[in-house]
């Protein structure tokens, strides 16, 4: 059973076709990428698929089970996890609070335990900061764990983001120019997390990404959209040499990957 599928989901504004007819399936443990030009449609892909839009048409699984027009907290506890094109953690909390606010939902221990200072309580704390030092730890940023998140460099910034998404625990990850603002060594750095997230975590990552090199070296399987529609899905070195995306999107061939 396929982990994500979106069939056929359709989404208008006013007069304006956001997307439309656009379908796609990711498995378990499979890295995708979604590209296209700016204004394609990708990000409103990804407001579907989380909740933040419901389709006017279509269907979206998670699993086999409809969530399409859910609450996106509801669609969270399916297993679903994602970041922003623009980065939203939390300025003035420092980073280890920012990954504790996307543990929170999954707290077991109720607040008249909290308050009252059981065993049970205290044991559920100590393991959510085990966790949350894990993650910062997973994303290289265990020594800024009380650093304010406004104060990191933009590139931890970035990385901080996925640490919060993953302390939701999801099968799905939705990286939204992961990116975007990075310097080069980032990049590579960024590029070998993605895959040790994917291969020792077992996820399955939807990846919206503008820099084709990263796009090309870590997807098995990609989509372009343009003006909202599907016009390719293969594999890199398919989509590389397919004549609508290079009219529509990349200009060029992109030097295959060796």
């Amino acid at each position: 059973m396929a982990l994500l599928e979106v069939e056929n989901c359709s989404l208008s504004f006013g007069g304006l076709k956001a997307v439309s007819q656009v379908s796609l399936a990711l498995d378990p443990g499979q890295l995708v990428g979604l590209i296209g030009p700016n204004g394609a449609g990708k990000t409103t892909v990804f407001n579907l698929i989380t909740g933040v839009y419901a389709p006017n048409s279509g269907d979206i699984r998670v699993a086999g089970r409809s969530v399409a027009g859910l609450a996106p907290f509801r669609i969270n506890r399916c297993g679903i996890a994602r970041t922003f094109q623009g980065i939203r953690l939390f300025p003035n909390m420092s980073a280890f609070d920012n990954v504790l606010v996307g543990y929170n939902h999954r707290g077991d221990q109720g607040l008249l335990g909290s308050v009252a200072g059981t065993l049970g309580a205290k044991t559920a704390h100590d393991r959510v900061e085990r966790e949350c030092l894990r993650l910062l730890d997973m994303v290289g940023l265990a020594a800024q764990r009380d650093a304010l998140a406004k104060s990191l460099p933009y590139g931890s910034q970035r990385r901080l983001e996925i640490a919060r998404a993953l302390a939701t625990h999801p099968k799905l990850l939705l990286l939204d120019e992961p990116a975007a603002g990075t310097n080069p060594q980032e990049k590579v750095e960024l590029m070998e997390k993605i895959r040790w997230l994917r291969d020792d975590l077992g996820l399955g990552i939807l990846i919206i990404e503008h820099d084709m090199k990263l796009i090309m070296e870590v997807c098995e399987r990609i989509t372009v959209l343009d003006h909202g529609e599907t016009i390719a899905v293969g594999r890199p070195a398919e989509i590389q040499k397919n004549p609508k995306v290079i009219e529509a999107y990349l200009g060029e061939i992109v030097p295959a990957v060796g």
